[in-house]
């Protein structure tokens, strides 16, 4: 908690010397619809019909850097929580998601309102997962991918105070990897999320 608070106060600070830096905080709930297949008795990938999606949040620290007019360098460090079903079996998985994309903020529109458009990626590394079935909870990260890559784009508008700015958007998000180890079934994750986002 520490080190979480040292560096929102360093973050905080650079707002201060460089006024093409915003930091922000987002919360956004997320709806996830994974794709879920299967290699059945003949060797062959089938999309597994038992799987389903489920609901999640995301949220944390964003960091825009205006390196051209309205064009901005668009990251930070993101805590993704989100649950699905898959064959039967609940399972969730929290992962620490790294966005990196170009951001366009449009002139004014109307009063203190622009709208944004974003398109990237992100790197994502799985941090806990848990599977539940039957009642039982067990963790099984050592089931899991490390690492994995997301494409994401979206678009939003922000609104101007005295004392910073709000955002509120939409963004789609495609993995580009798989969630499990397993040779036998895949997950690709994909998932839509609700953003919500202020800037100080």
């Amino acid at each position: 908690m520490k080190k979480i608070v040292v560096l929102l106060v360093f973050l905080i600070g650079l707002t201060s010397l460089a006024q093409d830096f915003k930091i922000g905080l987002t919360l956004a709930p997320t709806i996830n619809f994974n794709k879920h297949v299967n290699k059945d008795a003949g060797d062959k990938w089938v999309t597994d019909k038992d799987g389903s999606g489920g609901l999640g949040w995301k949220g944390g620290l964003l960091a825009d850097y205006r390196f051209a007019g309205n064009y901005y360098v668009h990251s930070g460090f993101l805590i993704h929580s989100k649950s699905f079903d898959t064959s039967g079996t609940d399972m969730s998985v929290t992962t620490l998601e790294i966005p990196l994309a170009l951001k366009l903020r449009s002139k004014e529109v109307t009063d203190n309102v622009h709208i944004t458009g974003f398109f990237g990626g992100t790197f994502d590394l799985n941090v806990a997962a848990k599977s539940k079935s039957g009642g039982a909870e067990v963790d099984v990260k050592d089931q899991i991918n490390a690492f994995g890559t997301t494409f994401m784009a979206g678009a939003g508008a922000e609104y101007d105070l005295d004392f910073g700015s709000v955002g509120l958007g939409l963004s789609y998000h495609l993995g580009f990897t798989d969630i499990l180890k397993s040779k036998e079934a895949k997950i690709i994750p994909k998932h839509l999320s609700i953003d919500l986002v202020f800037y100080f």
